[in-house]
């Protein structure tokens, strides 16, 4: 994809002879080549393909959603051979040169059929049909319930971090409750007595689960959020609470989002845990019977009390709400209303509404 971009006007881009060519010229300077097309590698050619592809689905007729700038909108009335008008909505998704689309109507007389042979003319573009798999996810469609999960990518995984007998092992828990306390006495420790190899594998590992966390295992989040805290810092004790996680992963492999079609609106809940130095703000948000965004992250201040962490908490689930209540608005899968959401702190409820 970064191919079919091109330049801005006026745009100088330089770089080095790859490998194998000579390095120096005679008379001891490095030799340079001018960029003239965007190519893999170049800081700005990810920029350069989205301002080609970006400009073209706009001349095409799509909105582009203001919450979420890679998703675009299209509606239009069309007039079948024969039918009579209808109403016809196309909802695209760009990630890179991934584009995932949804439509009311595939017929060859469909909005659908006349974008993607717009795509396959302007592009060298393949159609792969109803989505099963997209960037390791993969997508499962039965009547109205769609499933989400991605146990290919939870299986390679094991494969590559796990030992044949930690495979066999089954896990209920990804962690622990005395998690918390070794990341905060690792977090003390001194980095000049970590090992490079432990080092190295720590952060695989919890670079790898952080996919899952992000994309259909909310379940974990907590655990890889904590991790996440001192990738420069590990011990072996939490690369053992890494690989914990990884055998849970192992043994749920079959868990995923289920969402099931009905009339329930997007609402979220918010919660925190008061502990020692920063608390952790945790929240989720579910539209339907499956959660759709959810985070765990640690708070930027320290909380002097439990209703002070569930306020802060209640803040950052508030901007999602908000930043969720929007983008679905904009997909037409929301009425406007306000978005609710859930704290059990009754001191932080009570400060909510009159923060005295």
């Amino acid at each position: 994809a970064y191919l079919q971009g091109t330049l801005e006007p006026g745009e100088v881009v330089y770089c080095s002879l790859p490998p194998g060519y000579p390095s120096e010229q005679t008379g001891g300077d490095a030799p340079v080549y001018k960029i003239v097309k965007p190519v893999y590698g170049m800081a700005q050619s990810g920029r350069r393909w989205q301002r080609t592809l970006f400009p073209w689905l706009l001349e095409h007729g799509f909105t582009q959603h203001q919450e979420d700038d890679c998703v675009f909108t299209l509606k239009r009335t069309t007039h079948p051979t024969g039918g009579t008008p209808r109403e016809e909505k196309l909802v695209l998704g760009c990630y890179v040169d991934d584009l995932w689309c949804g439509y009311t109507h595939d017929d060859e007389h469909s909005l659908y059929h006349s974008f993607t042979t717009a795509l396959k003319n302007r592009w060298e573009v393949e159609d792969e049909g109803p989505v099963r798999d997209l960037l390791g996810v993969e997508i499962a469609r039965e009547g109205k319930l769609v499933t989400m999960r991605q146990k290919e990518y939870i299986v390679r995984l094991s494969d590559e971090y796990l030992t044949p007998e930690q495979r066999n092992v089954s896990i209920d828990t990804p962690c622990d409750k005395e998690l918390a306390q070794r990341v905060l006495a690792a977090a003390d420790s001194d980095m000049s007595a970590v090992d490079p190899s432990l080092l190295r594998r720590f952060q695989g590992i919890v670079g790898a689960l952080l996919y899952c966390s992000t994309n259909t295992r909310p379940d974990i989040a907590y655990s890889v959020g904590q991790l996440s805290r001192v990738t420069a810092r590990p011990t072996a004790d939490l690369l053992a609470d890494a690989e914990r996680v990884r055998m849970y992963l192992r043994t749920t492999q079959d868990l995923g989002l289920c969402f099931q079609a009905d009339q329930r609106k997007a609402s979220g809940m918010t919660d925190s845990d008061w502990a020692v130095r920063h608390s952790t703000s945790g929240w989720v948000f579910q539209y339907g019977s499956a959660a759709i965004s959810w985070g765990s992250k640690k708070q930027k201040t320290v909380a002097l009390s439990s209703c002070e962490a569930e306020i802060m908490a209640a803040s950052e689930s508030a901007k999602e709400a908000l930043y969720l209540k929007k983008h679905l608005e904009e997909m037409g899968l929301h009425d406007g209303s306000p978005m609710s959401l859930s704290s059990d702190n009754s001191a932080a409820i009570a400060l909510t509404y009159n923060p005295e």
